[in-house]
């Protein structure tokens, strides 16, 4: 009998589960290119604009951080590539290479935030925390 409780009661959490990772997208952040190619908005005025040919431009983008607030920003021209996850539980990310100024380059991770970026991206502000700046995609 308390095998059989015990199975029910598996059954029941898997299902649910199954439920949350289907119907309301729980899991790691997945996208295609043509999911993020478009213009994403931060805070700030913060902007990223990721073209179909690997190109990118980024607008007060941050680039440092005290806690959670930017620190500087900075702004320019260069290329974005979509990584593969490291991993199936591992969060996808958009490398974003851009040109600072003369001989300088800032890189910069941007994290895909569900299925096909429909919550956005966001650059990670700490490693041992879900805590980002948002961006979301333009109309």
């Amino acid at each position: 009998m308390a095998i059989g409780v015990s199975a029910a009661i598996l059954v029941l959490v898997l299902a649910g589960v199954v439920y949350i990772s289907l119907f309301v997208g729980w899991g790691p952040g997945r996208a295609e290119p043509g999911d993020v190619v478009g213009t994403w908005n931060g805070p700030r005025g913060a902007q990223v604009t990721l073209r179909e040919d690997g190109s990118a431009t980024a607008t007060k983008v941050p680039g440092d951080y005290s806690g959670y607030n930017p620190v500087h920003a900075f702004s320019g021209k260069g290329t974005w590539t979509l990584r593969k996850p490291k991993h199936s539980l591992a969060e996808q990310a958009i490398e974003l290479e851009i040109g600072t100024g003369t001989e300088r380059r800032a890189t910069i991770e941007l994290v895909v935030d569900g299925r096909g970026a429909r919550d956005g991206i966001h650059v990670p502000v700490d490693a041992d925390s879900a805590l980002g700046i948002d961006f979301h995609k333009g109309s």
